[in-house]
């Protein structure tokens, strides 16, 4: 991590469409702290039709409890740093273009989503339909930004240009008018950038060319492209809304996605502690998927998937069935369809147990259809050569995705559905969703500040990066899940726990059975964990493994329930698993 530039204190908001949250970050004695947070309705739509109404009233409530003045009379105060991030109008729609759907386009849709778009539509030239009908398509969309890619660099020109003469003949218009230019982005083989140019014209469209995403077969290239993002997002986008233009002479860094500013700080995280982290954020509408494997950055979004507006989509795309399945009691299915139907429209401020044993199932689903989305995102460069021996037939070297649960050593849970309920049922819903394997942190955001501290990254790495880990992530506890499956009635495997006074516990945890072993939060020990043969704890079938892990809130979390999971018919134990993880609990029976 660099070193930090700045000392004065920041003054950071995130506005979506319906909350504008500001946060106050100082530096003290002992390192950088959030003195306070403070949040009211974003003022972007009508009657008020100016979003700085919302981030003066925002301010000005923080300033009013931390005893410092934060807002003057032209906006933000004198003496300190202000930062924003922005997912407002339903963040920033993109459209993206390539040559082959599997290498060029593909690697556009990464630099895209890692920028925090919302892909609306993606073209390329070996797609199953004629010229014409992606012409009339693009011709129907309203994009921000459009990303052109394709061909190495020195590589193909006459495809790259036959796909810029396509945009050119869809005069693909803006999401916001046609009075204004849309910002087209070419990231392809940099050979031809002022022929690209020139069919794109400044008549029509606001081109703009940077280093090509994918210079050669064998390897990505998406910082540029994603920067270019950035600049078209806060120079032709986000000015558009009302009260932005105002917004932007006082921000004293460029306003980017708040899903950008997500994926910046987990990133920074990440590497700092060089692990490999899988991050789901489940909002109302959108649900968010972040991993960094490898230090690979990826990002993917499944759009109306969510737990308010989108909890139809996610009864629809999993089935109700697969809903229906994580209910910890009876309920016919027209009782949880009528429950659905209401939570999406009325989006009622509480809920009742009913409401919340549903809205848990679906959030179930929507991490499950959200990941399984992902591994397409999160996948090795296609169109690589790759060298293999007769073992790695055997493995799972070569898997297409990086996602491996397996290799995961962090997961994080974000959004209400983790923070409203219980440790207990936050971290029920992460194991049961995302069924991590062998060791992994089990955490939650609890403040919902990460979009404030990426902001926060370009001022100060090492205080968002510290903040981020002291103040903003809940650890829920480290998880031993082995993987394969067993028989209910024997030992899945023998722990043997060493903690840092010397104190020595061994236990037997039968297959099937869920509950913790006491460990304090932020606890060391040292864990010997032999699996019963036909179960891998990470070291292979059968295998002993030592390692080192650090305790939560619920202490050490022992998933001998098997995997894949298998979801019983039984409700009642259903219901058992809901209350067999109590904090720093010894043993369940």
């Amino acid at each position: 991590m660099g070193a930090d530039l700045r000392n004065e204190p920041c003054l950071v908001l995130d506005i979506d469409d319906s909350l504008t949250k500001a946060v106050l970050i100082d530096k003290t004695e002992q390192g950088y702290a959030i003195k306070g947070t403070s949040q009211t309705s974003t003022t972007v739509d009508p009657p008020n039709l100016d979003v700085t109404i919302g981030a003066e009233k925002a301010a000005k409530d923080l300033g009013h409890s931390v005893g410092k003045a934060l807002w003057a009379a032209d906006g933000p105060s004198k003496g300190l740093r202000f930062l924003c991030s922005s997912s407002t109008g339903g963040s920033l729609y993109m459209m993206v273009a390539g040559i082959t759907s599997m290498i060029s386009a593909e690697s556009a849709q990464r630099a895209a989503l890692g920028a925090g778009a919302l892909l609306i539509d993606v073209f390329s030239k070996d797609y199953p339909r004629p010229d014409y009908e992606m012409v009339e398509r693009m011709r129907s969309m309203k994009p921000d930004i459009f990303l052109l890619a394709g061909g190495t660099d020195g590589g193909a020109v006459q495809q790259v240009l036959d796909m810029a003469r396509l945009i050119k003949t869809a005069d693909v218009r803006p999401r916001f008018g046609s009075k204004y230019k849309l910002p087209m982005i070419y990231a392809g083989n940099i050979e031809i950038r002022n022929q690209v140019s020139e069919t794109l014209s400044e008549e029509r469209y606001a081109t703009k060319a940077v280093d090509n995403v994918r210079p050669a077969v064998e390897r990505e290239n998406l910082g540029p492209a994603k920067e270019a993002i950035y600049d078209s997002f806060m120079e032709h986008v986000i000015v558009h809304s009302p009260g932005y233009s105002k917004l932007v002479s006082w921000v004293d860094e460029p306003i980017i996605p708040t899903q950008a500013a997500i994926g910046k700080i987990l990133y920074a995280y990440a590497l700092e502690r060089q692990v490999n982290l899988l991050a789901v954020d489940v909002g109302g509408a959108t649900t968010d998927v972040y991993s960094i494997y490898h230090s690979v950055f990826n990002r993917s979004l499944n759009a109306d998937i969510g737990l308010t507006y989108g909890i139809s989509n996610i009864a629809k795309m999993a089935g109700i069935e697969k809903v229906m399945r994580w209910i910890p009691k009876e309920m016919s299915e027209r009782e949880v369809r009528n429950i659905i139907g209401n939570m999406m429209v009325q989006q009622p401020p509480s809920l009742t147990s009913d409401e919340i044993l549903v809205q848990q199932a679906a959030a179930r689903e929507a991490m499950r259809l959200a990941v399984e989305n992902h591994k397409e995102i999160a996948s090795r460069l296609k169109g690589v050569s790759v060298r293999r021996d007769i073992g790695d037939i055997f493995s799972q070297a070569f898997e297409s995705t990086y996602l491996d649960m397996m290799k995961t050593q962090v997961v994080l849970g974000r959004g209400r559905v983790f923070t409203q309920n219980q440790t207990t049922e936050a971290t029920i819903l992460l194991l049961d969703a995302l069924q991590p394997q062998g060791v992994t942190e089990i955490m939650i955001d609890r403040l919902g500040v990460m979009p404030h501290l990426g902001m926060l990254l370009k001022e100060s790495p090492q205080g968002a990066v510290q903040l981020l880990s002291r103040e903003c992530l809940l650890k829920l506890g480290t998880c031993l899940a082995p993987k394969g499956r067993g028989n209910r009635s024997g030992v899945a495997m023998w722990i043997r726990m060493t903690k840092a006074d010397g104190t020595t516990t061994e236990d037997e945890v039968s297959f099937g059975e869920l509950r913790t072993l006491a460990l304090g939060n932020g606890d060391k020990a040292r864990l010997e964990v032999t699996p019963r043969r036909g179960l891998d704890i990470g070291r292979g079938n059968g295998r002993r493994l030592e390692v080192d892990v650090v305790g939560g809130e619920l202490g050490l979390i022992v998933d001998a329930r098997g995997r894949p999971l298998e979801v019983p018919a039984e409700k009642h134990l259903l219901a058992k698993w809901g209350k067999s993880l109590t904090p720093n609990q010894q043993s369940f029976a």
